[in-house]
C-alpha cells in the first residue's frame, strides 16, 4: 500500500498536547537549551543502529531526508532543500565541496562522530556565511571520549558485519593522556562490502564498497585557562561505479573505475579567562578529490576542491546577556584536470564575515535573541570573470515561557550568499552568466515547546523564500532562476514510562521554485518529498540490555513538477539490541535489523525518474541484519 496513513498537521498538533510518546534518542532542543540547534544526534545513538552512512545518521530525524540507496550517492535534504543549500562543517571545518551533481558531496565516517548539531533554515550569525537552509555541524570523537574513569590509556577494537551486502566492517583505536588532560586518539577503520540488495532479492550493480577511514586527535586542556585540539581525519573510497551513480545503468551510464577521498586538518585554540574572555580560535583544510578514470569518450577526469579559512570569535558573559563576536575567512579553490579537452579549469572564490549574536535572558521566562553578519564575496571563475557581492543578514528571536515547563517562541532570520565556486565535474561545461547576482534567505518560524517531567512536546511552523536562487538558466548558464519556498511544520511528542521511552515525531515541507514543486530534476537545489513520521520505542531491561524500535512513514506525494513520476509512499521498520555483559562496559555486544520486513520502496530522497522513464535511482536496500561486537581494554 503506497500511503501508510494520513494525519494532517493540525491534528498532529492536538496529539502533541494530548497523548504519550518519548524522551527522545535523537534530542529536539530549543529556547534554554541550545539556541538555534534543531536536533542533537549522539555517539550513542549511533552505535545502537550501528550507522555506516548517511542514512543511518539521520534516520530518526523527520526534517532530514537522505537520497540514493549506496553511500556514494546520498545526498541530505533538510525541509527539502539539498545540502548544497547548508553550511557544514567538521570540528569546525566547512565541508564546501560539491563535486558531481549525480552523486553526494559529503563524507564522515559515523565511527569517529561524537555529535552532530542540525540547525534548520536561515538562523543565527553564527552559522557561517551563505547558510541559505540552515547548518549541520559534525564533531568528531577525541581520547577523553573513550577513556573510562580513572584511565589514563586505552585501546579498543570493533568489528560488524552486514548481511545484505555481505559487508564487513573493523576500526582500532587507540588513546591515552600524555600531559596532564592533553590526550591524543589514533583511530583506523576499513569497509568492504559487495552489492546492496533491495527488499525483492534483486543485486544493485556498483554499489559495493571499499573504504579506509582514519581519525589523528591531540586534544585537551593545557591548564583550565587553555585548550588545544589538532585533528587530521581522511576518508578514501576507491571502487568501480557508474558514471552517474545517482542513477541505474544504461548504455550512456556505464561503469568507471573511480577514487574519492576527502583530506581534513583542524586546529583549534581556546583561552579562557573569568566571564568576559573565551577567545576561541580555528583554522582549518580540506581537500576533496574525485577522479573518473578512462571513460571511453572523455579519457580521464580529475578534480579537486580545497578549501582553506579560519574563524576567530569571543563569547562574553556580561549581566545577563551571553555576547559573540567574530570574524572569519574562507577560501575554496576548485581545480579540474580533463584529457577530454587536455586543459586544467579554476575557480577560485573567498568570502570575509564580521558577526555578532547576543542572547540575552531578559527575565527569568524571556529570552531574546539577535545578531547580525556582513560577508563580503568574490569569485575569478574558470573563464576569468570576476564577481564581487557583499550583504548584511539580521536575525532575532525570542523565547517566553508561559508556564513552568511550556514555552513560546518565535523569530526571523536572514542570510546572504555571494557568488561561489561552481560545481566540480562542470567547470568546464557550463558558465556563469555574466549577471549572475547573490542570493538571500528569509526564514521565519513560531512554535510552542512543552517540557515537564517525562513528558515533552513541541511543534514548528516555518516559512522560508531563498530569492534569486542560482541554477541553469534557459541558455544553460548558471544565473538567478527564481525565488525558492518551503513552508511547513515539524513537531514531536514524547514521553516515558519507567524504562519504556517513546517519541512520534512528524515533518511536512514543501519546496516549490516559482510556485512549481522541486523535482528530483533540480539537483543542488532540493526536491519535494511527502510528509514523513517517525516513531520511536526504546525499552531498557536492565542496566546493561537495552532494546529499540523504530519505524519511518512516508506518505505517497502526489502533487509534483510537470513530467515528473508520483512518488509510492511506503513504511519502514528497524530495530535494534545492545548487551553490555561486563559491568564497566569493556565489552558491547548490539544486533540491529534494518529494514525489518524487507520492503520494497525508492527513498523520496532517491532520483525516481522523469515520466516515460523508468530508470531512476536505485530501490533502497533490504532486511539488513548487522553484527557488532566492540572491547576495550
Amino acid at each position: 500500500m503506497d500511503t501508510v496513513f494520513k494525519l494532517s498537521p493540525l491534528a498532529l498538533a492536538v496529539i502533541a498536547f494530548s497523548s504519550n510518546a518519548q524522551e527522545p534518542e535523537v534530542v529536539e532542543v530549543t529556547g534554554h537549551q541550545l539556541q538555534g540547534v534543531d536536533a542533537v544526534i549522539t555517539a550513542d545513538d549511533l552505535a545502537k543502529r550501528q550507522a555506516i552512512d548517511l542514512d543511518d545518521i539521520f534516520r530518526d530525524t523527520p526534517e532530514v531526508t537522505i537520497g540514493g540507496s549506496a553511500g556514494i550517492t546520498q545526498k541530505i535534504y533538510v525541509r527539502g532543500l539539498e545540502d548544497t543549500m547548508l553550511n557544514v562543517s567538521i570540528d569546525g571545518a566547512a565541508q564546501t565541496s560539491n563535486l558531481f551533481h549525480h552523486q553526494g558531496r559529503l563524507s564522515i565516517e559515523p565511527e569517529l562522530i561524537k555529535q552532530v548539531d542540525l540547525s534548520a533554515g536561515a538562523g543565527r550569525a553564527t552559522n557561517g556565511p551563505g547558510a541559505l537552509g540552515g547548518a549541520i555541524q559534525f564533531k568528531t570523537k577525541d581520547a577523553h571520549d573513550l577513556l573510562q574513569a580513572n584511565e589514563k590509556f586505552g585501546a579498543q577494537v570493533k568489528s560488524g558485519y552486514y548481511t545484505n551486502n555481505d559487508g564487513q566492517k573493523y576500526s582500532a583505536s587507540v588513546y591515552g593522556e600524555l600531559i596532564g588532560n592533553l590526550g591524543l586518539l589514533a583511530t583506523y577503520g576499513y569497509i568492504d562490502s559487495d552489492n546492496i540488495k533491495d527488499g525483492k532479492g534483486i543485486k544493485q550493480p556498483y554499489t559495493g564498497v571499499e573504504q579506509q577511514v582514519g581519525l589523528i586527535k591531540l586534544s585537551g586542556d593545557i591548564n583550565p585557562n587553555h585548550y588545544l585540539s589538532l585533528a587530521y581525519d581522511f576518508r578514501e573510497d576507491d571502487e568501480t561505479r557508474l558514471h552517474k551513480p545517482h542513477f541505474q545503468a544504461s548504455d550512456r551510464n556505464i561503469p568507471l573505475d573511480q577514487e574519492t577521498d576527502r583530506n581534513t586538518i583542524t586546529g583549534n585554540y581556546v583561552f579562557t579567562n573569568g566571564d568576559y574572555v573565551k577567545l576561541d580560535l580555528t583554522a582549518y583544510n580540506t581537500r576533496s578529490r574525485i577522479a573518473h578514470n578512462n571513460h571511453p569518450s572523455w579519457g580521464t577526469s580529475d578534480g579537486n576542491i580545497e578549501t582553506f579559512g579560519g574563524k576567530i570569535f569571543n563569547t562574553a558573559q556580561i549581566a545577563g546577556h551571553t555576547l559573540i563576536l567574530g570574524t572569519e575567512y574562507r577560501d575554496d579553490k576548485s581545480t579540474f584536470d580533463t584529457e577530454y579537452d587536455g586543459k586544467v579549469h579554476t575557480e577560485e572564490g573567498e568570502v570575509y564575515g564580521i558577526f555578532v549574536q547576543d542572547d540575552w535572558q531578559v527575565t527569568d521566562t524571556v529570552l531574546l535573541s539577535a545578531g547580525a553578519r556582513y560577508d563580503w564575496y568574490e569569485l575569478k571563475d574558470n573563464i576569468d570573470q570576476e564577481f564581487e557581492s557583499s550583504g548584511f543578514s539580521p536575525n532575532v528571536s525570542v523565547n517566553y515561557e508561559v508556564a513552568p515547563g511550556v514555552s513560546l517562541f518565535t523569530g526571523y532570520a536572514e542570510a546572504f550568499r555571494g557568488q561561489t565556486a561552481k560545481e566540480l565535474f562542470i567547470i568546464d561545461w557550463t558558465p556563469n552568466d555574466p549577471t549572475r547576482g547573490p542570493e538571500r534567505a528569509k526564514n521565519f518560524e513560531f512554535g510552542v515547546k512543552v517540557e515537564r517531567d517525562t513528558f515533552n512536546a513541541g511543534i514548528t511552523v516555518f516559512d522560508t523564500k531563498i530569492k534569486n536562487v542560482v541554477d541553469k538558466n534557459d541558455d544553460g548558464a548558471f544565473d538567478n532562476v527564481g525565488d525558492l519556498t518551503t513552508k511547513g511544520v515539524t513537531a514531536y511528542v514524547g514521553q516515558s514510562f519507567g524504562d519504556l521511552s517513546t517519541r512520534l515525531s512528524y515533518n511536512q515541507s514543501n519546496p516549490e521554485l516559482d510556485g512549481v514543486p522541486l523535482s528530483d530534476g533540480d539537483m543542488t537545489l532540493g526536491t519535494s518529498i511527502g510528509d514523513t513520521w517517525v516513531l520511536s520505542l526504546d525499552y531498557a531491561l536492565s542496566q546493561d540490555l537495552e532494546f529499540g524500535w523504530t519505524s519511518t512513514f512516508v506518505e505517497r506525494l502526489d502533487i509534483v513538477a510537470e513530467g515528473y513520476q508520483e512518488k509510492a509512499g511506503y513504511g519502514v521498520h528497524d530495530l535494534y539490541a545492545q548487551w553490555l555483559p561486563i559491568s564497566n562496559e569493556a565489552l558491547v555486544l548490539t544486533l540491529s535489523v534494518k529494514n525489518v520486513l524487507d520492503k520494497q520502496y525508492v527513498a523520496h530522497g532517491t532520483y525516481h525518474g522523469s515520466q516515460g522513464n523508468e530508470l531512476g535511482g536505485y530501490a533502497a536496500a533490504g532486511r539488513d541484519f548487522r553484527f557488532n561486537v566492540s572491547y576495550a581494554f
